[in-house]
């Protein structure tokens, strides 16, 4: 049964946040927004030096990339409420609550690609944070309690939707971060690329999976150039090898799926498992995938 409920919650997330609405089914118009040049990726990162032995007390098992999407109240959320991608803003606080009371740290990717890399070792309480899609939720609700524990996390845009100036708020709405508010979370969150304007399915397959490549190249091109990352989460989790192909020719280092797994040295690198936060997740549950 918590099998099954994990797969319909996939699928309720595919199908009940979709990209925006005023949007070119082509694909092939240009980026509207100028992107901030002023933000960089390069945060402090941790560590900042490969590990000798005497500075891990365990080594990490598998490091576990969490994924989040959307925060809400219970008192706003009345257009969300089955969705499997909308947690509360309690819920999260909890969460990283319990990450904090361990003893675990955040890293941010390029300290997770030189652990993949084999390039440095990991403590064993290290965990990864995600965002997927760059709903303004996640700079109202996730960004104070992530700066009351010091922790970094990492938001994939999509940059289709964002606006220049900041949007208002409505729960009753996926509102997304605006280009001009990054410079101030960027203490908290790296930003990375999800999509431009091909957050979209065609029946159940993502644009990016079944759109000729000629579109798909654009439109990751596009999300390059805006936002200069080095990393991808792919648009529903689907991916083909042309993907792939057109993803290390643009110059990514590494793309994460929706797969549940954890990320270990010499993993895949543009196919790294991610672990989905739900709405259900409790918290023993949630002790158990950061291994507590």
């Amino acid at each position: 049964m918590q099998k099954i409920r994990h797969i319909l919650a996939c699928f309720l997330i595919v199908c009940m946040l979709p990209a925006y609405s005023n949007i070119d089914n082509t694909g092939t118009g240009t980026p509207e927004r100028s992107p901030v040049h002023a933000i960089s990726n390069n945060y402090s990162l941790f560590p900042s030096r490969p590990y000798e032995k005497s500075n891990i007390d365990t080594p990490a098992r598998g490091i576990p990339v969490l994924m989040y999407h959307h925060l809400l109240k219970p008192s706003e959320n009345k257009k969300f409420r089955n969705n499997a991608a909308v947690i509360t803003p309690q819920a999260f606080a909890a969460q990283m609550k319990v990450l904090h009371d361990s003893g675990y740290q955040t890293i941010q990717l390029h300290t997770l690609e030189q652990y993949v890399d084999k390039k440095i070792r990991l403590p064993k309480k290290i965990v990864v944070l995600t965002f997927d899609d760059g709903y303004l939720s996640n700079f109202i609700y996730a960004a104070p309690i992530l700066r009351s524990y010091h922790y970094k996390a990492t938001i994939f845009l999509m940059t289709g939707p964002m606006q220049q100036k900041p949007e208002k708020f409505n729960p009753n709405k996926l509102n997304h971060v605006s280009w001009s508010e990054l410079p101030k979370y960027s203490d908290v969150f790296e930003f990375q690329a999800h999509a431009h304007k091909f957050h979209r399915l065609l029946g159940k397959k993502s644009f990016m999976a079944v759109k000729p490549l000629a579109d798909v190249k654009k439109d990751i091109h596009s999300v390059k150039e805006l936002t200069h990352a080095h990393y991808f989460a792919y648009p529903f989790g689907q991916y083909n090898p042309n993907t792939i192909k057109i993803l290390k020719e643009e110059g990514f280092h590494m793309a994460f799926t929706t797969h549940s797994g954890r990320v270990y040295p010499g993993s895949s690198k543009f196919e790294l498992n991610r672990i989905a936060v739900f709405p259900y997740t409790s918290l023993k549950e949630f002790k158990k995938i950061i291994d507590l």
